[in-house]
């Protein structure tokens, strides 16, 4: 069920090189940090929320490019759908928190971010912030 990826042509090493670009902690190892992270992309691409939006944003993307290719090429500025959906899935991931870490995935675009078409980057976008504020989070995972 989680072939999203494949159908966004993503891999999981796209989105690990991606989420670890704009991340500098000292608190925890980088290498217990990415084991984390893989941990948790393991649990949320199994998640039936996280992918539902994960779908939606998909399909959205391919509506939009059967029908309005424009889209896909301009990014209009009142186009707001996406980054909810992004924001909707980092939220759920990692609460409030991670509504912020998607602000700088979205404005920055690091490694995949910078080279998926406008509705795409966010959905990944969002996935990316949700896990990295678990994966730095205090406490129980």
């Amino acid at each position: 069920m989680n072939n999203i990826l494949e159908k966004l042509n993503v891999t999981k090493n796209d989105l690990e090189m991606s989420a670890f670009t704009l991340i500098v902690s000292p608190d925890l190892d980088e290498k217990e940090a990415r084991q984390k992270f893989r941990t948790l992309l393991k649990k949320y691409l199994n998640d039936i929320n996280v992918l539902s939006l994960l779908w939606a944003g998909y399909l959205l993307h391919e509506k939009f490019t059967n029908e309005m290719p424009e889209i896909n090429r301009t990014d209009p500025v009142n186009l707001v759908a996406d980054e909810i959906l992004g924001m909707n899935i980092a939220n759920y991931i990692g609460g409030t928190n991670a509504i912020f870490n998607f602000r700088r995935y979205d404005t920055e675009k690091p490694g995949i971010l910078s080279r998926l078409e406008p509705m795409l980057d966010d959905i990944i976008g969002g996935l990316i912030a949700g896990i990295m504020t678990k994966v730095y989070e205090f406490g129980e995972q």
